[in-house]
């Protein structure tokens, strides 16, 4: 998490324009976001929060009278709390209206063609837009690029620092991961099964994992892995992925895409350790 916090954030601007994914962009980092609230209620809210410099306010042009009473409001909350930042968020007409053409929710003056909708919510903010402490315009930004603009803007640089990777082992037997980002099939690894000694046991037990790294190839094999994955794990970060899962498949679960999982859960902890790195074994323990 960040040293120290940037806030509290109060954020409006137009429809369509973002605000939502700034809000769940700041609520991935552990703020609390409210939406809409009554504006009588702002001032009560920052006062009882535990923890104000970690609260996020979204309002839009649904709250009656928001662009005549929250240049009051905004002056007062900055008194008592000056890291409060305002932000506004706003885009291209043309934009806009492509954005609506396939959203699920109306613009809120929804009695008006879409264009004049647009242009009537224009005039109506357009005093909070002096007020702003930044002007986020996102007419040419995708989801991913406003979500890095945010993180930025609070002190959050490194995309990776909110990613969880985790490597899954499982049984061909009992069917595939259905959410896995990548699924790696390693029943061609020497099986430990087949040795009595090993058969109960686990790809966890240091038994099975000296005896496969014995094996001929399975090194090469588990480096070949290796420069894949650490290639690709920070292009997934890059593209803000906060989950990815990565699983290892064999014919029982047990022993070789176990081994896999821990393996590369160890490797991965050393190479990024500023990713949350996890491991499941999902069959693992289903033979006994």
């Amino acid at each position: 998490m960040m040293e120290g916090w940037r806030g509290p954030f109060v954020i409006s601007g137009l429809s369509g324009a973002g605000k939502s994914v700034l809000s769940r962009s700041l609520e991935d980092l552990g703020y609390t976001c409210i939406d809409n609230i009554p504006l009588d209620l702002l001032p009560p809210l920052f006062e009882r929060a535990e923890e104000p410099e970690r609260l996020v306010v979204v309002l839009d042009v649904r709250a009656k009278g928001l662009a005549l009473q929250l240049p009051g409001i905004l002056e007062g909350l900055r008194r008592d709390f000056p890291g409060l930042q305002f932000l506004f968020v706003e885009a291209g007409e043309s934009v806009l209206q492509q954005r609506f053409s396939v959203a699920r929710r109306p613009h809120p003056f929804r009695g008006l063609p879409m264009i004049e909708a647009i242009r009537a919510e224009n005039r109506e903010l357009e005093p909070l837009r002096g007020l702003a402490d930044f002007r986020l315009d996102t007419t040419r930004l995708t989801p991913h690029q406003l979500r890095r603009e945010i993180l930025e803007m609070v002190g959050f640089s490194d995309p990776s620092t909110l990613m969880t990777v985790e490597f899954q082992s499982f049984s061909y037997l009992r069917g595939v991961p259905e959410t896995a980002s990548m699924v790696f099939d390693v029943r061609f690894l020497p099986n430990p099964f087949f040795c009595p000694d090993l058969r109960e046991l686990s790809g966890s037990d240091r038994k099975v994992s000296d005896w496969l790294i014995r094996q001929k190839g399975v090194p090469d094999h588990l480096s070949s892995f290796s420069t894949l994955i650490k290639g690709l794990i920070p292009e997934y970060a890059a593209e803000m992925k906060p989950y990815l899962l990565i699983a290892f498949g064999c014919t029982g679960g047990r022993h070789r895409s176990v081994f896999m999982a821990e393996s590369m859960s160890e490797i991965c902890r050393a190479e990024f350790p500023e990713i949350a790195i996890r491991t499941q074994h999902r069959d693992r323990d289903q033979w006994r």
